[in-house]
């Protein structure tokens, strides 16, 4: 079927109207909380976010922490996978009871980890394979300042990959399998016709979402540092970092959820409905 940007968005909004109550509480537990430990829990996070400082001594300060790191990160990626799951599976047509989401949400986060290495690895193999033949240029042409001109393409690819991929988690939730190939198949064989409207439109809400939480993060930034560096700028830092990340989580849900069902076609039970 043909994408329809404004009836994508169109109906993302009324699944997240209809299902506000439950998608907030879902949020909050496995998006905002795991926020707030993390800036509470993780040693020196300032310091890391912090654009202005030394890259010598992050790069210090990771090495020392970065076992524990890894272990918390992974952890904390876990749970949110387990909430962006039980958020897609909620507003899909079957109507589940919030505990059957979740235990759908949890039985998907080890697909989605391996979704999340095949992405890595083919954005590893199609970035080089891109800008291999641009090096060898620059490399014969003797001019280095074409070798810049490899990021454009390269960033197209991994922009042009993120939306191909962009309707895994539902093809793996609504079409009732935990086969991660299946799942990456499934979003590329519904975003092949559509494909170039569904980058811009994903690039058009990335960049809405970007200028939002920059303009967000900023202002309590700002709050947090009339309080100084200690629990208190923290907890400020990690709330507000955890309310942007629960409501862009419930919007590329819906927007996911949308997506799905307008390139999938009704499903058999909202066909069954309507002539009920």
């Amino acid at each position: 079927m043909n994408f329809d940007m404004n009836a994508c968005w169109a109906r993302a909004i009324d699944l997240v109207r209809s299902n506000f109550q439950l998608l907030v509480v879902i949020a909050g537990v496995f998006v905002l909380l795991p926020s707030i430990a993390t800036y509470l829990l993780v040693p020196d996070v300032q310091m890391f976010l912090d654009p202005t400082a030394d890259r010598e001594v992050i790069a210090e300060k990771l090495a020392e922490i970065a076992g524990p790191m890894l272990g918390f990160g992974a952890l904390s990626l876990a749970v949110q996978f387990t909430g962006y799951g039980a958020m897609v599976a909620l507003m899909g047509d079957g109507r589940p009871t919030v505990g059957q989401s979740l235990g759908t949400g949890i039985k998907t986060v080890p697909s989605l980890f391996v979704v999340l290495i095949l992405f890595m690895l083919m954005y590893l193999v199609g970035g080089f394979l891109i800008a291999l033949p641009i090096s060898l240029l620059v490399g014969v042409g003797g001019v280095p300042a074409l070798g810049l001109i490899a990021i454009f393409p390269v960033l197209l690819f991994v922009v042009w990959l993120m939306a191909r991929m962009s309707l895994v988690m539902p093809s793996l939730i609504f079409g009732g399998t935990l086969n991660p190939f299946k799942g990456i198949a499934g979003s590329f064989r519904l975003t092949k016709k559509s494909q170039w409207m569904i980058v811009i439109f994903w690039v058009v809400l990335g960049a809405i979402f970007v200028l939002i939480s920059l303009l967000f993060n900023g202002v309590f930034s700002l709050i947090a540092a009339v309080f100084g560096g200690g629990t208190t700028s923290l907890l400020i830092l990690g709330t507000a970092n955890g309310v942007l990340g629960m409501v862009s989580g419930i919007m590329l849900c819906a927007v996911a959820v949308a997506m799905y069902s307008q390139l999938s076609g009704p499903s058999a039970k909202s066909v069954a409905e309507t002539f009920e």
